[in-house]
C-alpha cells in the first residue's frame, strides 16, 4: 500500500517533467535522423549513386559521436540542468535537418553533417532524459521509464507513413526540411514541460550511489556494456533496412513505411511492458525472457519467407524498446544516482556504437552476399547470447537506501 501511495505521489508531482521528457525522446537526436534513414536510402541511392552501405554510414557516424561524447557530457546536464542543455542542442538537430536537405552529391559532406549532428546536439539525446527521470521517480521508476521511452516508439509510428507521403509527393530534400520544422516545432514545448532545474544534481549526500572511480572499476559495468552492444548490433539496423528488405521481396515501399509505424507501436509495447515487469520482477530475468522471444523472431524470418520480414519488426521492437528501459534502470539499482549520468553515458555509448555499427553491417551484408538472411541469423545469434549472460547478472545491492520523493513519511523504495 505505501508503495502504490508512493507511487501515485511521484505520477501526481512528477507527470510535467516526465510528459516533456516523453516529447524530448520522440524528437531527439538519437530518434529522428536515425528512425528515418531507411525512407532516405532508396532516394539517396537513386540520386547520387551511392551504395546502401555508403548511404547507411552517415547514421553510423552520428551514432558513433554519440557514443564518444555521452559519458563526459554527463557532468555538463549535472550542472547546468537539462533545459539549458536541451533547447540548444535541439536547434542544432534543426538546423542539420535543413542542412541535409541541400546535400548535392558529396558523400564527404553528407557525412560530415552526420558527424555534427552527433557531436553539437548530444544533449537532446537519451541520457539527459532519463537523468530526469530517474532523479523523480523511486517507486514508479520502471514503469516512468517506459513511459518516457515510448516518445521514441511513438515517433517511429507516426513519422514513417508522413515522411513517405512528404518524399513521394515534394521529394526526399522536403523530407528533411519537414523533419526540422517537427523538432522546431517540438522544442518550445519541451523547454516548457521540464522546467528549470530539471536533471541538475542534488546536494552533496542528497543522492545515494558509488563514486565514479569505483563504478569505472566494477566489473559489472563492462559486463553489461558487451550485453548491451550485442543487443544493439542485432537489431539497431533492421529498421534502416527494412523497406529495402520488403521491397526486395516484391513488396511495395508504401506498405513498407506503414508496416513501419506498426514496428514503432511494438516499440511502444516493449517500453512499457519492460517498465511494468521490471518494478515487479528482478529485471536481469526480465531481460532474458524478453530477449529469447526476440531472437525466435530473427531466426524465424532468417530461416523462413523474406515476406515474415514483419515478424521482424515485432522482435526488434520488443528488443531495442526493452534494451533502453534496462540501461537506465539498472545503472540507478546497481550503481545509485551520485554518478549516474556518467555510469550512463559508458552504457549509452555501447548501444550507440551498436545501433551505429549495425546499418552499415546490415548493409554490407547485402552487397557482399546479395542477401539479408546471413546477418539476420547473425542477429537471432547475438540476442540469444546475451539473453544468456543476464541470467549471470548478481542480484542489486542494498546499500544504496533512496527515501521516495513526496511519499509518505516512512515509505521508500
Amino acid at each position: 500500500m505505501a508503495e502504490r501511495t508512493a507511487a501515485a505521489a511521484e505520477f501526481r508531482n512528477g507527470w510535467r517533467p516526465l510528459a516533456g521528457s516523453m516529447l524530448g525522446l520522440a524528437v531527439g537526436v538519437h530518434a529522428l535522423p536515425f528512425g528515418t534513414s531507411g525512407l532516405f536510402l532508396g532516394p539517396l541511392t537513386t540520386t547520387f549513386g551511392w551504395s546502401r552501405a555508403e548511404v547507411s554510414m552517415g547514421p553510423t557516424l552520428l551514432f558513433l559521436c554519440l557514443g564518444a561524447t555521452a559519458p563526459v557530457f554527463g557532468a555538463v546536464v549535472d550542472r547546468l540542468g537539462a533545459r539549458r542543455v536541451i533547447l540548444p542542442c535541439l536547434a542544432a538537430l534543426v538546423l542539420f535537418f535543413l542542412a541535409a536537405s541541400q546535400i548535392n552529391g558529396s558523400l564527404p559532406l553528407y557525412y560530415a553533417l552526420f558527424v555534427a549532428a552527433g557531436i553539437l546536439a548530444v544533449g537532446s539525446a537519451t541520457p539527459t532524459y532519463t537523468r530526469i527521470v530517474n532523479a523523480r521517480f523511486v517507486a514508479a521508476r520502471g514503469r516512468a521509464l517506459g513511459i518516457a521511452l515510448i516518445g521514441t516508439g511513438l515517433s517511429s509510428a507516426a513519422i514513417p507513413p508522413l515522411l513517405d507521403w512528404v518524399i513521394a509527393t515534394w521529394g526526399w530534400r522536403a523530407g528533411y526540411i519537414a523533419l526540422g520544422v517537427v523538432v522546431a516545432v517540438a522544442a518550445p514545448l519541451v523547454a516548457l514541460l521540464i522546467g528549470p532545474g530539471e536533471g541538475r544534481s542534488r546536494r552533496a549526500g542528497e543522492e545515494s550511489g558509488l563514486p565514479i572511480s569505483a563504478v569505472m572499476r566494477d566489473p559489472l559495468l563492462w559486463g553489461l556494456g558487451l550485453l548491451f552492444l550485442m543487443v544493439a548490433l542485432a537489431v539497431g539496423g533492421f529498421s534502416s533496412h527494412f523497406i529495402a528488405m520488403t521491397t526486395d521481396a516484391g513488396g511495395r515501399a508504401t506498405d513498407a513505411a506503414r508496416l513501419m509505424g506498426a514496428g514503432g507501436v511494438f516499440l511502444i509495447f516493449g517500453r512499457l511492458l519492460t517498465g511494468f515487469l521490471i518494478d515487479r520482477y528482478f529485471a536481469p530475468r526480465v531481460a532474458t525472457t524478453i530477449l529469447a522471444i526476440s531472437a525466435a523472431g530473427f531466426f524465424l524470418i532468417a530461416l523462413g519467407d523474406p515476406s515474415l520480414a514483419v515478424v521482424g519488426l515485432i522482435a526488434a521492437g520488443l528488443a531495442f524498446g526493452a534494451e533502453i528501459d534496462l540501461v537506465s534502470y539498472l545503472v540507478a539499482r546497481y550503481f545509485g544516482l551520485a554518478s549516474y549520468a556518467r555510469a550512463y553515458g559508458v552504457l549509452y555509448a555501447f548501444v550507440v556504437v551498436g545501433t551505429a555499427l549495425s546499418p552499415t553491417l546490415y548493409g554490407w551484408c547485402y552487397d557482399v552476399f546479395g542477401s539479408y538472411r546471413p546477418v539476420l541469423v547473425g542477429a537471432g545469434g547475438l540476442l540469444a547470447a546475451a539473453a544468456l549472460g543476464f541470467l549471470a547478472l548478481r542480484t542489486f545491492p542494498e546499500r544504496f537506501p533512496i527515501t521516495v520523493p513526496n511519499a509518505p513519511a516512512g515509505a521508500s523504495a
